[in-house]
């Protein structure tokens, strides 16, 4: 059946008031409109119903249940009853199809404006700051309904794939997941629950004490000396970018390419990223960046605990971190100088590094547009020069480590993606005139009910794969989104210009 992914967009564009008002407004009505065919539709669905009713009712006069006969037995005449209740079937058919589409146009409009957006932000805060304080006065009873909440969900997805799949235990636990991180790191950075109130740093707190701790372990087994290596691929990777669908396309052919999820023949491993040179009609020449995420490797600047110290609070640990440091010295190697814009796309701790190269290096690279997926960055001080956009979906648990969204910001835009089954309506339905909808019935074509996702496997997955922020990207931008729009157009106004190199660069940790 596959998978599709729905987006909803979070800044990135700035409504007036009486813009606002005037597409809530349009919003309102549609709507309104939609509820009052939906009533003319059931209203039509009942006349069926009566008149079905109405034929089986009159035994004595066998002429009613004939159908279309014209006469029937002793000069009777009769209703073309099959012909009425066909006609009354279609109306109601035609009244629930302008119905959804009035209800597609209305949700069009509300996502690809965020209409709602201040309000959901403001109810999700407030929601994210009840967990993290339940978690930290009374942390045993919130394990405990965490952990009912989650095994619901593993035990819904395994029923549901005929086998053991606790991947719906993300799923179940997605609303809840910002605030448990910020409890986390609240507890073990020691800040008190009334300190906690209105802050939103606490994780970035306690990773900078944890990474104390494990970066002292990591340079002991994998030693802390950096190895930086341009290599050759056998086969293009990382094709010509000019738009941000196409560079997280590159993205994810990079990162499968050396995870071994695709067999491109390029002989590149993990821990390679790559570097491309664009050369504009001026002369003048702008830098495309592709950072990979998390492999794991003994000797991989890449590795887990790395993570670590990008999310810290400290701006010297951030900096210090093996994966900041391999792509920062890649990016020096390769040429760029001060003053030429540079664009940074990353996926997971690949994004990370982004929003850390862009926060704390302004000063040696001018980083003007970076892209992320699934990286949690909200609380990175990146400078408002610097354009973001962060595609996150809202189970996939990485993205919500930062315990807080993302700033809605002119300069910043968030493109949130929920992952839904093809043409799953969810259960059977009752309608209100007695007649039963089955469950799981296919839903009508509509480009905007969601973008489908690539190779997806049947059963449920983890969504923090590529693919689904792709999904999530594709959705919005056929939303029409102003927001969307605007950042395409930076994006594609600092690489405007002719692919002139693509070098790709691999990093060792030695001892």
């Amino acid at each position: 059946m596959g998978w599709k992914v729905r987006a909803r967009v979070s800044g990135g564009h700035q409504l007036s008031v009486a813009e606002r008002a005037q597409y809530e407004r349009v919003a309102a009505q549609l709507n309104d409109m939609a509820r009052k065919l939906d009533a003319v539709g059931r209203a039509w669905s009942d006349a069926t119903i009566q008149l079905q009713r109405q034929r089986r009712s009159t035994p004595i006069c066998p002429a009613l249940s004939g159908g279309d006969t014209a006469a029937a037995g002793h000069g009777h005449a009769t209703l073309p009853y099959d012909r009425i209740e066909r006609r009354c079937q279609s109306h109601a058919a035609g009244c629930a199809a302008i119905r959804r589409s009035l209800g597609q146009m209305a949700d069009l409009l509300i996502r690809a404006h965020s209409l709602y957006d201040d309000a959901e932000r403001r109810n999700g805060r407030a929601f994210t700051e009840a967990t993290q304080a339940s978690a930290r006065l009374a942390p045993a009873h919130t394990l405990a309904a965490m952990g009912a909440v989650a095994l619901g969900g593993a035990l819904a997805t395994s029923a549901d794939s005929g086998r053991r799949n606790p991947i719906g235990a993300l799923t179940t636990t997605r609303r809840f997941q910002q605030g448990l991180a910020g409890a986390l790191g609240g507890w073990v950075a020691d800040i008190s629950v009334r300190e906690e109130l209105g802050r939103t740093d606490e994780l970035n707190e306690g990773a900078a004490k944890i990474a104390g701790a494990t970066a002292t372990v990591k340079n002991l087994l994998q030693g802390d000396h950096l190895v930086v290596t341009k290599v050759q691929a056998n086969t293009e990777v990382v094709g010509e970018s000019h738009t941000v669908s196409e560079a997280m396309e590159n993205l994810r052919r990079l990162a499968e390419e050396r995870l071994g999820k695709i067999q491109l023949d390029s002989g590149l491993t993990y821990a390679t990223i790559a570097i491309q040179k664009y050369r504009r009609a001026d002369g003048s020449v702008a830098w495309l960046v592709t950072i990979p995420g998390t492999d794991g490797e003994h000797d991989s600047p890449f590795g887990w605990e790395q993570n670590a110290e990008l999310m810290s609070a400290e701006r010297k640990r951030r900096m210090d971190a093996d994966s900041s440091r391999m792509v920062v010295e890649t990016m020096r190697r390769a040429g760029i100088k001060r003053g030429e814009p540079v664009v940074l796309i990353g996926h997971s701790q690949g994004g990370i590094v982004a929003g850390e190269i862009a926060a704390d290096r302004s000063d040696e690279f001018d980083i003007e547009h970076i892209v992320t997926a699934g990286s949690p960055i909200a609380n990175h001080p990146i400078p408002s020069k610097t354009w973001v956009t962060s595609v996150e979906m809202d189970d996939e648990l990485v993205a919500a480590l930062d315990g807080a969204d993302n700033a809605p910001k002119l300069n910043w835009l968030t493109i949130h993606g929920t992952a839904e089954r093809e043409g799953d309506q969810g259960g059977a339905k009752v309608m209100a005139d007695g007649s039963c909808v089955p469950g799981k019935a296919p839903k009508l074509a509509n480009p905007y009910d969601g973008a489908r996702v690539r190779d997806a496997p049947d059963d449920k997955e983890i969504t923090h794969w590529l693919k689904y922020h792709q999904a999530a990207y594709r959705n919005a931008s056929d939303l029409g989104s102003p927001a969307v729009q605007a950042h395409e157009r930076h994006f594609d106004d600092i690489l405007d210009g002719e692919l002139e190199s693509t070098t790709y660069w691999q990093g060792r940790m030695r001892r």
